[in-house]
């Protein structure tokens, strides 16, 4: 019983801290989005989230740990989408799309939302090109085991184009790059609209049919 009563307190306590470092992350996400990494302080941090700044260093040691954290938490929730997206029943064109827009919605509804947008890719950069590259080959995974499996079902026929369903997916990795740096100057409705048009042309250049949306 006592036991028991131990482990229930065990696992409140590991909520209640989860709780506080998902409270800590989201207004991270709006301070770094309102004022850019450098004028952002731990206290603001403290401030946003309704906590003492004391309270905030229990989580993290410093304001860099913070932006690797949410770097890390935007990159799981963008995979994990691109992963459902990529497993779901909708043509193969519009999963693909339906990949490249959850890759792509961080930069596009955040970053380039921000008038400090310039700002937070430099702090990605020097702060989290592990983070990001650890992303990418999980990005490459998905969309590899999406290419294969669309070979498999005759589907796709990337050997017409002279690749393999591995080097499919790491040429569609390398474009979905481009196209994440091309979204500065393009609203959300339009960038969306520019993935279905590249996730067509993908699927026809691999020998794939196309569904019918426009």
């Amino acid at each position: 019983m006592l036991g028991s009563m131990g482990a229930t307190g065990a696992a409140t306590e590991a909520r209640g801290r989860e709780g506080t470092r998902a409270a800590i992350l989201d207004a991270a996400l709006d301070c770094f989005s309102r004022y850019g990494y450098r004028r952002t302080s731990m206290e603001e941090l403290a401030r946003a989230a309704g906590l003492s700044r004391a309270a905030v260093y229990l989580y993290f040691k410093s304001k860099g740990e913070v932006f690797r954290a949410l770097s890390e938490r935007l990159h799981d929730r963008q995979l994990a989408e691109a992963q459902d997206a990529a497993e779901g029943s909708e043509p193969l064109d519009e999963r693909l799309a339906l990949v490249l827009e959850a890759k792509l919605r961080t930069v596009v509804e955040v970053v380039y939302a921000s008038p400090h947008g310039a700002d937070l890719l430099d702090e990605n950069s020097r702060l989290c090109g592990d983070i990001s590259l650890a992303a990418r080959r999980r990005f490459t995974s998905i969309l590899g085991s999406l290419v294969a499996d669309a070979t498999a079902r005759g589907e796709l026929d990337p050997q017409r184009a002279g690749l393999s369903p591995a080097a499919a997916a790491e040429l569609i990795a390398d474009i979905s790059r481009g196209l994440e740096l091309g979204a500065e100057s393009l609203t959300p409705a339009n960038h969306r609209r520019r993935l279905r048009q590249a996730a067509r042309v993908l699927i026809a250049g691999l020998g794939g049919r196309l569904g019918d949306s426009g």
